[in-house]
């Protein structure tokens, strides 16, 4: 007498038919496989599910929160009591000056002890006044300022060649000798102009803000090497430090 074979009722695969599935050697193979389509059904399940909550998401209206306006406007100044040199002290600050002087006569010392540069703050505020002179001219080199063929006469006039490079030279912010250690994970990168930053931004929160205000970005112009450095190929300038501005 031959017993008869009973089938059970089983998932079978897509691609195979059921004398493929029959010729499995055993049932967990075939337990196996019908596991791995259920296992793939269900992910897809769960990532077309995904996808639907992402475009709730998107679809989602923003609702920008209500704010009041409390800040006080003062009067606007009385230019006449002005000049433009006290506007630009107002965000500089005549004490960058004196920074820019103490760190900078520290920094000569260090190079070398037998011959400092002793930089007066007139002698610093000479110097920043040619570097924004400077900017407006389009000379490819600053010595041609002093040369006889392309001579300025307001930055000539004020201090020499020789001795703007080598305020130029010397020019620093901080001291060299307690500087943080660039492996630590608080390493600061503006580290070397951190001090001078700070005061431009205290002296830029002094200044009442308007009710409707507009940011954008901008580039300080750098081709040389530093870590912070950008490239925005939609800028007159791509290369530099990205800034925003108020």
């Amino acid at each position: 007498m031959t017993a008869k074979r009973t089938k059970k009722n089983a998932i079978i695969p897509n691609g195979l038919s059921g004398d493929e599935v029959e010729s499995f050697e055993s049932k967990d193979e075939m337990n196996n496989v019908t596991l791995a389509l259920r296992n793939e059904l269900n992910m897809n399940e769960k990532s077309s599910t995904s996808e639907k909550k992402k475009n709730a998401l998107g679809q989602k209206k923003f609702a920008a929160t209500a704010a009041d306006f409390v800040d006080n406007m003062p009067p606007p100044p009385i230019h006449d009591e002005l000049q433009p040199i006290d506007y630009f002290y107002c965000i500089f600050g005549k004490q960058s000056t004196t920074l820019l002087t103490n760190q900078s006569n520290l920094y000569s010392v260090q190079k070398n002890p037998n011959k400092p540069v002793r930089i007066s703050e007139t002698e610093m505020e000479h110097f920043i006044g040619i570097l924004l002179m400077t900017g407006i001219y389009s000379f490819p080199k600053q010595r041609y300022f002093w040369s006889s063929d392309t001579r300025v006469e307001s930055i000539s006039s004020v201090m020499s060649r020789d001795r703007f490079l080598e305020i130029k030279k010397y020019l620093h912010v901080t001291d060299n000798s307690v500087q943080s250690n660039r492996t630590d994970i608080n390493f600061d990168r503006a580290n070397k102009v951190r001090p001078l930053l700070n005061i431009v931004k205290e002296n830029f929160r002094k200044i009442s803000k308007e009710e409707k205000l507009s940011i954008d970005e901008q580039i300080i112009p750098f081709k040389g090497k530093s870590i912070m450095k950008q490239h925005m190929p939609n800028k007159p300038n791509r290369w530099g430090y990205k800034m925003f501005l108020l």
